[in-house]
């Protein structure tokens, strides 16, 4: 018996020493869910570089918030390291190598290590080489971006990455790219031009002609660029990730055409709740592993004081981006010395911990088709004043309405719906002048195959006076114009429009001529039509661009209105606020009715931060599930709801909406 025990206890402390020495394995970027991103953009005169940086300070972070990676600055715009680089440029003196303290740190900890790398803007190499900088229209170098026809990627940029490798780091997050793209006029650049388009006379700004040519060969230049430093770090290093911030996203509506290992961007500061939704919607349908990066701090370039967003805000703004299936960060700077400050650990691991709860319910799942709401590239493109980072006013004040106006909806580029358009009941366009013959076809044959339309704007209703059943259709100009929708009246200030409708089609509202019920007026505002065996709905002003400029119920509950005349079987219907946004997902075949409350002081802008956001009570959820789930539990609180089932719908009540809950329906 002895003998026994003594090779029990002997199994037993095996074991025990091998489970020790076994750590779970760092996760690859592609299936991280939590991040935090901490950059300086260091200036040249820093002469004490981490000093006050510690390993228990990194470990002590880590420990509290445990997140499955930390970006760290290594170079920012102005060009200079905060690291020791042998490559480049970098700050004028070290306490210590705050890389390699960082590398080490997080490597016990188990975490992945990325680097935040400035790559087109570097102010430092354009002002000692002013020959590798872009040439502008009129004939100045620029004073931070560099030039593509300039050796910095082979001398500067390729290897300085590689360097970085030679750290171990896990890989890096590209600052700086595609937003910060300019044309360059330098003669190298000139002669390709002329010598691919055939074009002679170059132009110098949008007002010339052949200037959207220029800048779709700009782009061309921007892929080559990105295409080459990302093979390039491949080739020296396989595991190394890399990405290119915000490529291939809303500033870049483009098919993924470079080996990037995930998309990535950071989401504008101010009113967070709403940007995260679009941004998030613009990168999910990609098809590659996503994350988005959360301001930890109200900016907007200098005009209001810098203040440190509440936990309560960040869980909002990161609700948005989760319920889409993505991966979230936070950002926050680092001090001159490149140390963090500590107290954020309490914030972040409460956000962490809101993030966690939810991550099995959400991260990577895919949306249910249900409407689509159309990213018009080819629009975009012929407008733009520079070669990406456009104004997406029309399309953001779309996907606003539609959110408030409780509809689940994605947000498809060209490329995303061309093949695709049967799987969604209900297309909307949003307000543009341009769609390219060949999709407008499709779009056209969707609709006579029994798609339905909903098209925004004047301009836009021009794109499909036929479908729309217009026989005269003239411009007018921008006035304030009343509307009404169940005996209330609002305001909105638009171009309107001068109609002739087909007979057949439904007028289904007028304008007022003033604020008053009885003076309703000859304009349309909105009609209907049958397109083969589908319909078409017209809203003749510019719905999008008035709801994001002054926002009102009575405009919201306008679009509702259009909207659930032709889309009459959505999966869920939400009752109770008007304050609730809806995401309907798949994942582990099981259906997610992510519902995120949207209340609070966000679309404030002179409120540079809240710490509270009243919670919604009260909601009844209907869900169109043919038949009765099993049960439905609302997540992460495990709590199993009553179902009251009637003719193919599950009903559910839900006492308290906070931020974000969960619907996990089981078949």
């Amino acid at each position: 018996m002895s003998k026994l025990i003594f090779f029990f206890f002997c199994t037993l402390f095996y074991v025990s020493a091998v489970a020790q020495n076994e750590k779970p394995s760092k996760l690859k970027r592609a299936n991280s869910f939590l991040g935090v991103h901490f950059d300086l953009h260091a200036s040249e005169d820093i002469t004490d570089a981490g000093k006050t940086l510690t390993a228990e300070m990194i470990d002590t972070f880590l420990t509290k918030v445990k997140p499955d990676y930390i970006q760290v600055d290594c170079k920012g715009h102005p060009g200079i390291s905060s690291y020791p680089t042998k490559v480049g440029y970098h700050v004028i003196g070290f306490e210590k190598d705050p890389l390699e303290l960082w590398r080490r740190v997080t490597e016990q900890n188990n975490v992945a290590l990325f680097m935040h790398f400035s790559g087109v803007i570097d102010s430092k190499v354009v002002k000692e080489h002013p020959d590798w900088a872009v040439i502008n229209a009129n004939g100045e170098r620029s004073s931070g971006n560099t030039s593509f026809f300039s050796p910095y990627l082979d001398k500067y940029m390729i290897p300085q990455l590689m360097e970085l490798s030679d750290y171990n780091v896990d890989g890096a997050w590209i600052d700086g790219e595609c937003w910060a793209v300019e044309p360059d006029y330098c003669e190298a650049s000139l002669n390709r031009f002329r010598k691919e388009t055939g074009i002679k006379e170059v132009p110098k700004g949008p007002s010339d002609k052949n200037y959207p040519e220029f800048l779709e060969y700009t782009r061309s230049l921007f892929r080559q660029h990105m295409e080459k430093y990302i093979n390039a770090i491949h080739e020296y290093n396989p595991e190394f990730q890399i990405t290119s911030n915000w490529a291939f996203t809303s500033l870049m509506p483009e098919k993924v055409a470079a080996k990037v290992d995930f998309l990535s961007g950071d989401v504008t500061p101010q009113n967070g709740v709403y940007r995260s939704a679009f941004e998030a919607r613009c990168v999910a349908p990609q098809g590659l592993p996503w994350d988005l990066m959360a301001w930890g701090f109200s900016w907007d370039n200098g005009k209001m004081p810098m203040n440190i967003k509440s936990s309560a805000q960040l869980q909002q703004e990161a609700a948005q981006i989760m319920a889409m299936g993505g991966g979230v960060q936070f950002y926050f700077t680092q001090n001159r010395d490149l140390s963090i400050k500590p107290w954020l650990a309490e914030t972040l691991s409460e956000v962490a911990i809101f993030c966690r709860e939810r991550q099995p319910y959400c991260h990577k799942a895919k949306a249910v088709p249900q409407v689509a709401l159309l990213f018009p590239t080819a629009y975009y493109q012929k407008k733009a004043l520079r070669p990406y980072h456009n104004s997406t006013k029309e399309l953001e004040g779309a996907l606003n309405l539609i959110l408030d106006s409780q509809v689940p909806v994605e947000i498809l580029m060209e490329h995303h719906l061309s093949g695709n358009m049967e799987k969604y009941p209900l297309i909307i366009i949003p307000e543009c002048d341009y769609i390219a013959d060949s999709f407008m076809t499709e779009l056209k044959d969707y609709s006579k195959n029994g798609g339905n339309l909903l098209i925004l704007g004047v301009e836009t209703a021009k794109l499909f006076e036929k479908e729309l059943g217009i026989k005269i259709l003239k411009n007018k100009p921008e006035r304030e114009a009343f509307i009404a929708v169940s005996n209330k009246m609002g305001t909105i200030r638009s171009p309107l429009a001068s109609l002739e409708l087909m007979p057949g089609t439904i007028r289904t509202s007028n304008f007022y001529n003033t604020c008053d019920f009885r003076e309703i007026g000859k304009e349309t505002a909105s009609s209907k039509n049958k397109s083969g065996k589908g319909q078409v709905v017209g809203v003749y002003f510019d719905a999008g661009t008035a709801y994001l400029d002054y926002k009102s119920p009575v405009l919201r509950d306008f679009i509702k209105n259009q909207i659930t005349e032709i889309f009459t079987n959505p999966l869920v219907k939400i009752s109770g606020s008007n304050l609730v946004h809806v995401t309907v997902n798949q994942l582990n075949e099981k259906v997610y009715i992510n519902l995120l409350n949207a209340a609070g002081d966000h679309t404030n802008p002179k409120a540079i931060g809240y710490d509270e956001i009243p919670s919604l009570k009260n909601l009844t959820v209907q869900i169109n599930t043919v038949k009765k789930p099993s049960k439905i539990l609302l997540q992460p609180n495990n709590q199993e709801l009553k179902i009251n089932f009637h003719e193919g719908f599950a009903e559910v009540l839900i006492a308290e909406l906070e931020i974000y809950s969960i619907l996990e329906v089981f078949p």
